[in-house]
């Protein structure tokens, strides 16, 4: 009787049931990793929506709210950090109850913010 040869002549090694479980198993361990890829960017977009509506809603109904133009809303927000972007905005000084006025910006608190200061000599 004549010798057959091997399933597979360029692998030699295990029979073919073996070589298919192993391909089985590093298919599903691969097809796991997928899946956890996945669910991991869904989760990271999710939370990315939701940061978006929590940051939006709020500035939305800032500017809706505000007694004056959304431009004028927008520099007064721009004007919160210190007086220079107050100057920069064009918003100071700034006196109590307008725009780009900010009490921590009022430094002898007379209601004046952002106000020039004579130089010392």
């Amino acid at each position: 009787m004549p010798q057959l040869p091997t399933p597979n002549p360029v692998h030699s090694g295990p029979g073919p049931d073996r070589r298919l479980r192993d391909l089985q198993r590093r298919f599903r361990a691969l097809s796991v990793r997928r899946d956890r890829a996945t669910k991991l960017r869904w989760a990271i977009a999710a939370l990315s929506a939701i940061a978006v509506v929590l940051v939006v809603y709020p500035a939305i109904f800032l500017l809706i709210s505000s007694p004056w133009p959304a431009t004028t809303t927008l520099r007064h927000i721009a004007s919160a950090p210190n007086c220079e972007f107050a100057r920069l905005v064009g918003l100071a000084p700034a006196k109590r109850g307008e725009p780009g006025y900010w009490e921590h910006h009022d430094r002898d608190r007379d209601g004046i913010a952002c106000e020039p200061w004579p130089h010392r000599r």
